[in-house]
């Protein structure tokens, strides 16, 4: 995986090589098979900015996908702008991204009990988050590799957030937001 990964210490220092990893500097991630990835649908390009940034400023993004709502091999396909990942629970950050949910957005802290789904085939859910309870140590699985105060603030500080337009299709409220949250 490499030292940059278990070198870091922080929340913060996993935002930065994030923004690497996406920017195509770093080739993968702890829980990531890569190398591949950094957006590599053709419609998911325009995220990385975004993407970058907000890692840059603290929220650790695991997973995004852009909105979209056309018909792709005979099967109509529906998808929500989201993004989930972590931030520091005493953060600013933290509590402008959880305000994102008075501009209208689905934001969910933790994992929800429900399933949402964020991605639909012929109004049938694909993909999605939440609906079953994730292991007692998910997140030391998930980021093997890091440093050790990392993941422990991971696991002491780090608050999970899933951030969904609630509208399908709809790609141009989302990013904007996200970055309004960082200034």
């Amino acid at each position: 995986m490499g030292s940059v990964w278990r070198d870091a210490s922080s929340i913060a220092d996993l935002g930065q090589n994030m923004a690497a990893w996406l920017e195509g500097r770093l080739p993968s991630w702890p829980g990531y098979n890569g190398p591949f990835g950094q957006e590599e649908e053709n419609g998911a390009r325009h995220l990385i900015p975004t993407l970058a940034a907000v890692n840059r400023a603290g929220f650790v993004t695991t997973g995004s996908q852009p909105a979209e709502d056309g018909i792709w091999n005979g099967a109509h396909w529906r998808q929500r702008a989201s993004v989930d990942g972590i931030v520091h629970d005493h953060s600013p950050l933290y509590r402008r991204l959880t305000d994102l949910e008075r501009q209208g957005f689905l934001v969910y802290q933790g994992w929800p009990k429900e399933y949402v789904a964020v991605t639909d085939r012929n109004g049938e859910p694909v993909t999605g988050f939440g609906g079953f309870r994730l292991g007692r140590d998910q997140t030391a699985r998930d980021w093997y590799g890091i440093g050790r105060q990392a993941l422990r603030e991971l696991k002491t500080r780090g608050a999970v957030l899933h951030i969904v337009d609630p509208a399908w299709g709809r790609d141009d409220r989302l990013w904007p937001a996200l970055i309004n949250a960082i200034r």
